[in-house]
């Protein structure tokens, strides 16, 4: 029992996953669903001295049953807008989030599962994490936001 131990903890099965010393460089999104109004994908990026930002989505406004298409890349938004996803890192620390190097996949396959992605890079380091939970809800709805005041800034300038 005791070279069982040994053997799994010099292969990592017991670490905790480490965040790097570098600042986060880039936060993605993504969900893939049958019906086309719950897609969406979306990334903020640091390049150099700007803030990026690209969308694909359909945002609704059911009360007035209507539906606005965004789909937008390189979009420059403010250092506060993209330092929201740093706040977010440090309420929840998204390196906990982190996905195993090998996730047990299910034997059942739905042509019509919803799947999401949720990536974060630090420096040069990417990180596949976890895309649910409250963090998620919290990231996704901060990029729901910057798709509406964007898109919207889009429409005005028409």
């Amino acid at each position: 029992m005791s070279i069982l131990f040994v053997t799994m903890s010099l292969f990592g099965c017991n670490k905790n996953p480490v965040k790097p010393d570098s600042e986060i460089t880039s936060v993605s999104i993504s969900q893939n669903h049958m019906d086309r109004t719950f897609c969406y994908s979306f990334g903020v990026r640091k390049e150099k001295d700007s803030y990026l930002f690209d969308a694909e989505c359909i945002l609704v406004d059911y009360d007035n049953n209507e539906y606005s298409e965004v789909n937008f890349t390189d979009k420059e938004i403010t250092k506060e807008e993209f330092e929201k996803f740093a706040g977010l890192d440090k309420k929840y620390d998204f390196i906990s989030l982190k996905r195993p190097k090998k996730e047990k996949k299910s034997k059942i396959f739905a042509l019509d599962e919803t799947t999401a992605y949720f990536t974060v890079r630090y420096g040069e380091d990417a990180f596949s994490l976890y895309p649910n939970g409250e963090c998620y809800s919290e990231v996704s709805e901060n990029f729901f936001a910057l798709a509406e005041k964007y898109n919207s800034k889009a429409i005005n300038k028409n």
